[in-house]
């Protein structure tokens, strides 16, 4: 690593681009100072868990995502249910270090039961969410606009009273007019909110306007806003980070961005990437991301995808030769952060693409010492036939059968 000491982005762990740092890339950002995740597997992502989480599944994750330091987690629903309150409650008794909250729907006519067992639970915040945009408004709940506003100044007056944090959310927010949001937002502070946040719904907005919306409400409010992102046109990640760059402070997000029909933003990708790329401490413990990744997608049945970025098991699989000698000399050559640093491995299988250095030393680790180059290359040339007639990797089990074979 000597030789690439002056590089501005090699750090133990990560070796990002340097036009990250310019002084020219960041000069139309308002980053904010420090930067806070939420993480709503338990309420968005068991949505998109069809038989939903046991009791003791939601405690399980509860206990890993506090472990890996997450600020905030959104656990549920107060007032939906019994088993819903006892869920919430129980959680919330736990004694983590992190900030255990819920959300309560209040278009529904029982909110105000909402926000009373929102307090029994024993919760310390709580969002608010009421839909203003024209589609909610007119195809959805069927009310004019100042029906909706009073119900949200009431809902919101109503918890901070009662010693709850709010967090108000004019959710389709990215579909809702703008002189429409900056009134409400500037109301619901009025009201007691103590911080609002922009939800993306239905996944409908890019980067650029994200950047645009959220400093608009910055530039008008005197509280933190937040970020809520969906990702039905694959942006969740760009738009919570196009977020951060205009200055929200709080973003949403669930472990393998599991949601809502195409989910959310993903806990392990944004949480390296403000790491990593931007700079920021969190706080959180990146190594564990692959574990608590595994979990839910053992808990959830959703399956993590082996080509999703960081814990996904192909994250860090190099094929083709090249790579695979670049990645043996030096980690950063093709990788922007280190396997480890995530939890996850790095693997260099053997295939089509293999290069014969590769198979020498995979045959030297398996104690074959004295093979001149020429034998390995015909090994290798086996090697590479039977990856490309079954379409597979050949493991090492079967390079040391094929390896003895060659030697009779």
């Amino acid at each position: 690593m000597s030789q690439l000491k002056q590089y501005p982005s090699l750090k133990e762990d990560s070796c990002v681009s340097h036009y990250n740092l310019l002084e020219e890339i960041r000069h139309g950002f308002q980053f904010p100072e420090k930067v806070f995740l939420k993480d709503q597997t338990l309420r968005e992502g068991e949505q998109a868990a069809m038989s939903g989480f046991s009791l003791q599944n939601k405690i399980d994750i509860a206990r890993m995502l506090d472990d890996v330091g997450v600020h905030y987690i959104q656990v549920g629903y107060p007032g939906l249910s019994e088993s819903e309150n006892r869920m919430i409650k129980t959680i919330a008794g736990l004694g983590l270090k992190t900030k255990v909250g819920g959300i309560a729907l209040v278009y529904l006519p029982e909110w105000k039961e909402q926000i009373e067992q929102a307090l029994d639970t024993g919760i310390s915040w709580i969002s608010v969410a009421y839909g203003l945009s024209p589609v909610r408004l007119q195809h959805m709940m069927k009310v004019p606009l100042q029906e909706a506003v009073d119900r949200i100044l009431n809902a919101t007056e109503c918890a901070a009273r009662k010693g709850l944090h709010v967090q108000f959310s004019a959710t389709d927010t990215t579909r809702t007019p703008l002189d429409t949001l900056l009134d409400l937002y500037r109301r619901a502070v009025d009201a007691g909110a103590s911080m609002v946040s922009v939800s993306d719904t239905a996944g409908a907005m890019g980067p650029t306007a994200m950047r645009y919306l959220v400093r608009k409400l910055i530039d008008t409010l005197d509280v933190p806003v937040g970020v809520h992102t969906h990702n039905d046109l694959g942006l969740a990640m760009a738009n919570a980070i196009a977020a951060i760059e205009a200055g929200a402070s709080l973003v949403d997000v669930t472990v393998n961005g599991i949601g809502e029909r195409a989910g959310n933003a993903s806990l392990d990708e944004v949480a390296t990437v403000l790491t990593h790329v931007y700079g920021y401490d969190l706080g959180l413990d990146l190594r564990k991301m692959k574990v608590l990744s595994e979990k839910v997608a053992e808990l959830s049945g959703i399956p993590v995808p082996s080509t999703k970025p960081l814990v996904g098991d192909n994250a860090f699989t190099h094929t083709l030769g090249a790579h695979q000698w670049g990645v043996r000399q030096a980690w950063f050559t093709y990788e922007p952060v280190r396997a480890e640093a995530v939890g996850n491995i790095r693997r260099l299988p053997l295939g089509r693409l293999t290069h014969h250095l590769l198979v020498r030393d995979k045959l030297r680790e398996a104690g074959f010492f004295d093979l001149n180059d020429e034998t390995v290359k015909q090994i290798t040339e086996e090697i590479r036939a039977l990856s490309e007639k079954e379409a597979r990797f050949v493991t090492d089990k079967e390079m040391v059968c094929i390896a003895r074979k060659k030697l009779g």
